[in-house]
């Protein structure tokens, strides 16, 4: 036996288990697919046509748990990928003003409580358009980082 075995067998034990956190702790490991089995519908906010809907969903993301989406979602739209038209964890939805006008709030302080990254879309118009549908934003509020963590800080201890 050589005296560099011990240490191959190490390592690859050690890769190994690399390997398999790294692809468990993946957030979008699984597609985003309403045939999915690791997706979730929780409801589903239609127009007053019916013809589209604000569709909530969650994803079990492996070790780190399930993660909370929503995407804005035609008749048509319901096979596809449910990440094609996502909706920010900036835009908080409020109501629909007809059947395609969303009334929304622009709130950044919603990718701390939910998780998420900033996205590209110009949020300083007032009305933004995604899937045919205009957004359109009543109301503006301020990132306050600090008294979200303050919120949730009860919730750890």
């Amino acid at each position: 036996m050589s005296k560099y075995s011990p240490l191959i067998l190490i390592l690859l034990i050690s890769g190994i288990l690399g390997t398999l956190i790294f692809r468990s702790c993946r957030y979008d490991w699984n597609p985003h697919y309403i045939g999915n089995k690791d997706v979730t519908v929780d409801r589903k906010l239609y127009s007053p046509d019916r013809k589209i809907a604000v569709v909530y969903y969650t994803l079990d993301v492996g070790v780190r748990g399930t993660r909370s989406y929503k995407s804005l979602l035609a008749d048509d739209d319901y096979d596809n990928d449910l990440i094609r038209y996502t909706l920010p964890p900036e835009i908080v939805v409020l109501n629909w003003a007809g059947n395609r006008t969303l009334n929304v709030r622009y709130d950044p302080n919603e990718i701390f409580r939910l998780g998420g990254s900033y996205t590209e879309i110009d949020f300083s118009k007032d009305t933004i358009v995604i899937n045919g549908v205009s957004l359109i934003n009543k109301k503006r509020i301020n990132e306050n980082r600090d008294s979200v963590f303050y919120e949730n800080s009860g919730k750890y201890q």
